[in-house]
């Protein structure tokens, strides 16, 4: 049974406008290169649920940019997590989640963007 998703398209061209590849403070490239289940990474990230707004979008390269950011993940030395503060500011979780996953020659291809209510004191 196929769910009913509805996908925000003004989100899905934020994120398509947005420089290719990233960069991270260090230099790393940031790719949105890889797809969840059946839909493209555009579409998961642009999902209605996330509640994400273009203004979200717009920050992630400067949260990217911000050395302050980077927390340390849990799962180890696979992922990268960023946290930084939002675009919306009037609104409840005041921060964006970021993961990626590391590769090779510093390439870091985005795993999944969320939002989150605090960040944690790592």
């Amino acid at each position: 049974m196929k769910k009913n998703r509805e996908y925000d398209q003004n989100i899905i061209n934020a994120l398509k406008a947005l420089p290719s590849p990233l960069k991270t403070f260090d230099g790393h490239n940031v790719f949105f290169d890889i797809d969840k289940r059946d839909e493209t990474i555009f579409e998961h990230i642009s999902n209605k649920k996330h509640h994400f707004h273009v203004v979200d979008i717009n920050a992630i390269p400067s949260v990217l940019k911000n050395k302050k950011c980077l927390k340390t993940d849990r799962s180890g030395k696979r992922f990268r997590t960023y946290i930084g503060e939002r675009g919306k500011t009037k609104e409840k979780p005041k921060y964006l989640k970021i993961v990626t996953l590391l590769g090779k020659n510093n390439k870091e291809s985005v795993y999944s963007v969320y939002l989150v209510k605090s960040v944690d004191k790592k």
